[in-house]
Formats: structure tokens, C-alpha cells, sequence
């Protein structure tokens, strides 16, 4: 989704997420739509995180140490399947070579357009089972709203700009939010600092436009802006879209 970004509400810290989506084979063979659950990955964590979460739940070992274990674990399980040998992490994953492609007869020479080395891992039984006890929460695909346009209303009108302080009006869709949350409506990120816009005057009640106002006096013309707007449309998790065309600022008048 590029800056369009789904903030896990608290109860949707712990649960795996899954959309559910059309299945084209099942649906012909079935005559009738058929339907699998797609999970969706919250993050990936690469060997950094994972050193720094085990010394984060209590792990005595530091980051730096755990790094360099499990990196030299992951060149020797190379070294060991290059060689044609398995290895086993009882209850967590086996490595093992595998030869892919096929040969014409018993006696066929090895064809390297044909044939090739793999190392196949076949997950353990402490990892088959580890989410079975986990939550689960179906995400439904959602239409989020859109940023097409920011005008500014006190010089001259110019598209792509905030005067500071002044009000401006963005132009998009499903620009409707809860006013009485602090984490919903329109946020300014300037010079590293978040600023809420408030509304200008009372609400349009038009999904498509929003009138705001920034209190924030500018030091200078022309230092870029991001603007995000963030709504729970009704629901429970918070949406997150950025406003991704050029926005810069300036001084009043």
C-alpha cells in the first residue's frame, strides 16, 4: 500500500491477521466461489530484531554475540548441506539437500540445464504447531480514503502549500474522522515535529473536501511538508494515508 498504513489497534497486537481471498481452482472444480484465507504479515524481522527481541524477553547473551552465533550458524548449515549432509535442530527445522529436475534413463549424466542442487527445509514440530493456539482476526478489505489536493487560503491560493499559520483546504475522499480522538484527523510532520491541524470553522460535512487550519508559524518558505491523515472510519483499526504529491511551506503574508 506504498504510505497507506493499517495501525494494529490493542487487540490486534496478539492475533494473526488474514484476508480472505478467492480461490480460482477450488472455485471451478467446486462450480461455486470458494474462498482460502491469505495471512497478512505484520513485519518481518531480519537477525538484527531477532537479537535485539531475545535480549529485550531476558536472553543474558547481548545483541552483538547473538548476531554473530546465529550468522556463523547460518554459514556452517551452508557449509555442511553443500556437502551433502543434513542437519536437524530437533523440534525446530531440518536442512537437507535435494536434487530437482529429471533424467531420461537410469544411467543419465548429470544435465546442469536440466538438473540442479537445492536444500530443502522441512519445518519442525514445536514450529508446525506454534500458532495453533494464536488468535485470529479477519481483515476486510477496505476502500481507504485519498489525499488528491492541498490548496492554501491566504496569499494567493497555491496549490501544494501550507502557510503557517493559516488555514488550507485538501481535496480526496472519505475525509470523515472522529474529531473528539487525538489520534484521528489531519497531522503536519515539520522539522520532526507532529502537529495536529484543527478544523477551520465548522465541519463541511463533504467527504471530499476538509477546511483546516495550521497554528504553526514557519521559519522559512518552501521546507517540505508531510501531511497525514488518519481515521478509523467508524471501525476499529486506524488507517493511515500520506498526502504524496510535493508540499512545502510558507510565511504569511
Amino acid at each position: 500500500m506504498d504510505n497507506d498504513i493499517v495501525i494494529n489497534s490493542e487487540g490486534d497486537l496478539k492475533s494473526v491477521n488474514y484476508r480472505l481471498v478467492r480461490n480460482e481452482l477450488a472455485t471451478e472444480k467446486a462450480g461455486a466461489e470458494t474462498f482460502v484465507g491469505r495471512v497478512e504479515v505484520k513485519e518481518t524481522y531480519g537477525l538484527q530484531d531477532v537479537a535485539r527481541q531475545m535480549v529485550k524477553e531476558g536472553c543474558a547473551v547481548k545483541e552483538s554475540t547473538i548476531r554473530l552465533v546465529l550468522s556463523e550458524f547460518a554459514d556452517l548449515v551452508a557449509e555442511l548441506v553443500s556437502s551433502g549432509r543434513a542437519v536437524n535442530i530437533s523440534g525446530l527445522v531440518k536442512f537437507a539437500p535435494a536434487v530437482r529436475g529429471t533424467f531420461a534413463t537410469e544411467d543419465a549424466a548429470w544435465d546442469p540445464s536440466k538438473n540442479r542442487l537445492v536444500v530443502n527445509a522441512t519445518v519442525g514440530s514445536r514450529l508446525r504447531t506454534a500458532a495453533s493456539g494464536s488468535g485470529v482476526r479477519r481483515v476486510d478489505l477496505v476502500t481507504l480514503p485519498t489525499l488528491t489536493d492541498v490548496t492554501e487560503l491566504v496569499n494567493s491560493g497555491e496549490r501544494g502549500v501550507i502557510v503557517g499559520p493559516g488555514p488550507f483546504l485538501v481535496q480526496g475522499t472519505k475525509l470523515e474522522w472522529d474529531e473528539e480522538a487525538e489520534d484521528e484527523g489531519f497531522f503536519m510532520l515539520y522539522a520532526g515535529n507532529e502537529i495536529r491541524c484543527e478544523c477551520y470553522g465548522e465541519p463541511l460535512g463533504d467527504p471530499t473536501r476538509a477546511l483546516l487550519y495550521n497554528r504553526q508559524p514557519f521559519d522559512d518558505d518552501g521546507v517540505p511538508l508531510q501531511l497525514f491523515f488518519r481515521t478509523r472510519m467508524g471501525g476499529e483499526l486506524l488507517y493511515m494515508v500520506e498526502y504524496k504529491d510535493t508540499l512545502v511551506t510558507a510565511m504569511r503574508d
